[in-house]
């Protein structure tokens, strides 16, 4: 087993369990649906910029709305595609927009053979998952990894097996958070650049939001996760050992919190609690829980959640308004 596939078994495993623990109330009933999350990250040699000072951060992340049958009900997906280049500017990105929120601005329908741009072909993709399991998404990946299934390929061209590997994780990890199959799913993705980024160390962090809303607006069910990911740096060159990462979710007590915590609990304990306290909540109400100092102000919030909040909230209110 690679390394890659090694620390990817782990994840799963990891946020299997964190997700149980955060939502499940005994499993859906009625016409309740289970909420998924999944995030699959991997530092790598920028592809048109094979150097030591150029690497890309890719972060694909699917959030998901299933059925006790295990079929999808409404998937969402979205990528950071993070390019730090050491010669121009330090290695700051001054565009940080996913991939989604890039629209034509990313610049594929020009080579495709279809005219469609990335957001119009993943909106395809996820149209065409609507009502398949896992492993019915697979099955319509080819081994190259692109699209075999013709009504997929009507719409969607471009490389997917990374699309169907998200989405096959986030159904794994699904429970029953207290969304309803008729609720809306929204999934955000937001990266910024790490503030106490220096010369021996360059750091891009990403949080991920999934959120179910029913027809008021209000939040049903709510996943947080994040990733950091550290890119060690040596007489002007990129250190960092190439390969995949984890969310801090995933890593759960590793990422070694608690210690420091004034309420003794990790960080995948404290975002449980977060996620809880969203629920029945408009975006604006969640973002009113942020305090001036970016932590919790919210006295329900921080009984349970004393980390910084602000990155997380704000993420969280935009997928519930985007």
């Amino acid at each position: 087993m690679t390394k890659m596939k090694k620390i990817l078994a782990v994840g799963l495993a990891s946020v299997l369990a964190v997700s149980f623990a955060a939502c499940s109330n005994g499993g859906a009933k009625g016409d309740t649906a289970k909420t998924g999350l999944a995030v699959i990250s991997e530092i790598k040699d920028d592809e048109y910029n094979k150097s030591e000072t150029a690497l890309e951060i890719d972060s694909v992340a699917a959030a998901v709305l299933v059925g006790d049958d295990g079929k999808i009900i409404s998937v969402k997906i979205d990528e950071a595609q993070t390019k730090p280049d050491l010669t121009k500017d330090n290695g700051n990105v001054a565009d940080l927009r996913t991939k989604l929120q890039k629209l034509e601005d990313y610049g594929m329908k020009g080579v495709s053979p279809i005219g469609k741009e990335w957001y119009e072909q993943v909106a395809a993709f996820e149209s065409w998952a609507v009502g398949k399991t896992a492993e019915e998404v697979k099955a319509g990946i080819g081994e190259d990894g692109y699209p075999v299934d013709a009504d997929l390929k009507a719409g969607c061209t471009i490389h997917a097996s990374g699309f169907a590997a998200v989405v096959e994780k986030a159904i794994a990890s699904a429970t029953d958070c207290g969304a309803k199959a008729t609720d809306t799913l929204k999934l955000s993705v937001a990266t910024e650049k790490y503030y106490e980024s220096n010369e021996t160390n360059l750091q891009y962090d990403s949080n991920y939001a999934a959120v179910t809303l029913d027809a008021d607006g209000k939040i049903t069910s709510c996943i947080v996760d994040a990733s950091q990911a550290k890119c060690s740096i040596a007489d002007g060159k990129f250190t960092v050992e190439k390969g995949a990462y984890i969310t801090k979710k995933e890593l759960k007590e590793d990422y070694n919190m608690k210690g420091a915590s004034p309420i003794g609990k990790e960080w995948y304990e404290q975002a449980a609690h977060l996620e809880a306290w969203t629920v029945g909540k408009t975006a604006e109400e969640v973002k009113a829980g942020i305090g001036s100092d970016f932590g919790p102000a919210d006295d329900d919030l921080k009984a349970g959640c004393t980390i910084t909040v602000g990155s997380i909230l704000n993420n969280v209110a935009n997928a519930a308004t985007v």
